[in-house]
């Protein structure tokens, strides 16, 4: 065994040690997730990218690539550590695309991407005092900077492998405490985003959201777990970046906590395949 490889062993054996003890009583990692990380070296057909290498915040970047030209797909699971079915479906999304090739393009999976905070079961890292608490959090730094803090780093790392490999669509896998059509008066959203898919207003993000929501709902009998769409991601989300500055589809896909954790993955999961059929990328 090459010590790069051992490296990457003994990184994943003290993640997994980590996200199984660590968590709250209300979430400890899937048997499924647990297996699929422990699987990271031996993962097959995909090209492994250490984003922040040699950092305690690196983590791998996996890219399927057909070899035929086509539609190139970014997708991000893990931004907020504190929302499992994030990273719990794009591992399972892993799996699934290490056994279904795409047929064209590229996917460019990184299914932990702030493992810090996935780490600590958390929305965002600590930051140095004096510092915004929301550079802390990796979906308000882009654009990035490539000597900014840690997340800053993160940002703009994905930002580079997205525009080197020409991204056409950028996903990013959440998921939020209330329904969006059933948010409590006494919150203090004036709604919340579960079950919904929120896109930077373009013409071909249009055309895939109308797609998405149509064939997700047609599978969904409760009214208030239907998906709804929402124009313009927040200021400085990976969303809100991939649509301003590369004027590509670009995408946060939110469930709510309010529902079964494999239900929340499995509508993800959906989601994804979805946008991938309409790439014709399966």
């Amino acid at each position: 065994m090459g010590f790069k490889n051992m490296n990457l062993k003994i990184i994943i054996m003290l993640l997994v040690l980590v996200m199984s003890v660590g968590c709250s009583s209300s979430y400890t990692i899937t048997d499924d997730a647990q297996r699929i990380i422990n699987n990271f070296p031996n993962i097959k057909n995909a090209k492994q990218v250490q984003i922040m290498k040699g950092t305690q915040y690196a983590t791998p970047a996996f890219i399927f690539d057909s070899g035929i030209s086509g539609k190139n797909v970014m997708i991000l699971g893990g931004t907020h550590g504190n929302e499992p079915a994030g990273y719990e479906a794009a591992l399972r999304l892993l799996e699934q695309l290490e056994n279904k090739l795409p047929k064209s393009g590229k996917v460019i999976l990184i299914p932990l991407a702030n493992k810090q905070s996935i780490i600590n079961k958390s929305r965002r890292i600590p930051v140095p005092d004096g510092a915004d608490y929301e550079r802390g959090n990796l979906n308000r730094c882009y654009p990035g900077k490539e000597s900014g803090l840690p997340m800053e780093q993160m940002a703009y790392e994905i930002e580079q492998l997205t525009r080197e490999h020409k991204v056409n669509v950028f996903i990013d896998i959440h998921e939020a405490r209330f329904f969006h059509l059933d948010t409590p008066k006494k919150s203090k959203r004036k709604k919340g985003l579960g079950q919904t898919i929120i896109y930077y207003p373009n013409e071909k993000a249009s055309w895939i959201v109308m797609n998405l929501i149509d064939t997700i709902n047609e599978t969904i009998d409760v009214s208030e777990e239907q998906f709804s769409a929402i124009e313009r991601p927040i200021l400085n989300s990976a969303a809100w970046w991939a649509g301003k500055y590369l004027e590509i589809p670009g995408f946060t896909f939110e469930t709510t906590q309010k529902m079964d954790l494999e239900k929340r993955i499995n509508f993800h999961l959906l989601l994804v395949k979805t946008v991938l059929e309409l790439s014709e990328i399966w």
